[in-house]
């Protein structure tokens, strides 16, 4: 299979949680022989899997619920051949003194995840950044800005407000101080280099599709992808809205305060939709399943899961051979990022 990235690609880092960056050389190892030109990542997340099939030639459609999600796919993998300068970051750190800025990060997030002068930046920087003109470099910078608010936050996380964590004066065991007190404008450099850097053209015409739910996504490709928020038994569903509703609202700044689920709460997270809850909560995470292997019961289905998820293994079995012939299931232990245990990741390749 031709490697179709240039010399000096690399994969964007990343913090955030369930990504399957480092299971992409295992995944590709039991996919590449698989007859198929098309995919469709359902939960793209950060891109890691779709940005893989890019690189060995796939055409790839990009889809999840989230905003701020859509937004890195455009980046990377719809994006061809647009990268930002440094010209470019510096027009968007030039604030200018005599325009009014909004100031709703300030107003609603102080003390919670960031410094009060970081809020006064991030209200100027979005600002800034909305009024790109080019939209893979407003992709590109406003997944900058993602990672950059990612590495600053203890846990790389928004569920807490637990700002306290990065200030006190005290002994740690965890986390990255230095990183913490990186200027916002010294990490967002850092991180346009990076997605710059995974920028390329593979010659197909690579597109983000939207917002689609698992179950309405658009069909007509050889392979789909189902890489779902996981279930556990002992914790419940992973509600990735609940992990980076802040992130989110970066994306979605104009409409971010009518998407607050209760403004009296303090981490002020945005509302769950049906389509969130579909694969949050324990009554419905089964039926979910059940749903989305039906409607792609024409494609390959490559699945990835954790063993210790609700459904089972079994489960998960019993419903891709009421549709299939063959189902293929290989196993290798791995520790996601802020776990400390370590867990058999499934990928189930149904044909």
């Amino acid at each position: 299979m031709i490697d179709c990235a240039p010399e000096g690609f690399k994969y964007p880092s990343t913090r955030y949680s369930g990504s399957k960056r480092r299971l992409l050389d295992w995944i590709w190892e039991h996919v590449k022989d698989l007859k198929f030109n098309t995919v469709l990542d359902l939960f793209g997340g950060t891109g890691s899997v779709s940005l893989m099939f890019k690189r060995y030639g796939k055409q790839v459609f990009y889809n999840d619920l989230l905003k701020f999600n859509q937004i890195i796919g455009k980046a990377i993998i719809e994006n061809k051949n647009t990268f930002v300068s440094d010209s470019d970051i510096d027009k968007v750190l030039n604030f200018n003194n005599k325009r009014d800025y909004p100031d709703f990060i300030q107003k609603n997030f102080k003390g919670i995840f960031f410094l009060d002068h970081e809020n006064e930046w991030l209200d100027k920087i979005i600002s800034n950044i909305m009024n790109v003109k080019n939209e893979y470099k407003r992709a590109i910078l406003f997944a900058s800005l993602f990672q950059a608010c990612l590495a600053k936050r203890p846990f790389n996380l928004f569920h807490r407000a637990n700002l306290y964590i990065r200030t006190a004066n005290v002994p740690r065991s965890f986390g990255n101080k230095t990183t913490w007190d990186t200027p916002f404008e010294k990490l967002l450099r850092r991180f346009v280099y990076e997605y710059n850097r995974a920028v390329f053209d593979n010659g197909k015409m690579n597109k983000v599709i939207g917002g689609y739910d698992a179950i309405s996504a658009p069909n007509g490709v050889d392979l789909v992808y189902i890489d779902p928020p996981y279930f556990s038994k002992k914790s419940g569903g992973t509600n990735y809205m609940a992990f980076y509703h802040f992130l989110e609202g970066l994306a979605d700044y104009k409409n971010w305060e009518n998407r607050i689920k209760d403004s009296n709460t303090k981490i002020k997270k945005i509302n769950d939709t049906p389509e969130i809850k579909a694969w949050t909560h324990k009554a419905l995470i089964k039926g979910s399943f059940e749903k989305v292997i039906e409607r792609f019961q024409d494609n390959i289905i490559v699945l990835s899961y954790q063993e210790e998820g609700i459904p089972s293994k079994e489960e998960i079995i019993e419903m891709l051979r009421t549709y299939k012939k063959s189902v293929r299931i290989y196993s290798i232990s791995h520790r996601y990022v802020l776990s400390p245990k370590v867990k058999n990741e499934l990928l189930f390749i149904a044909k």
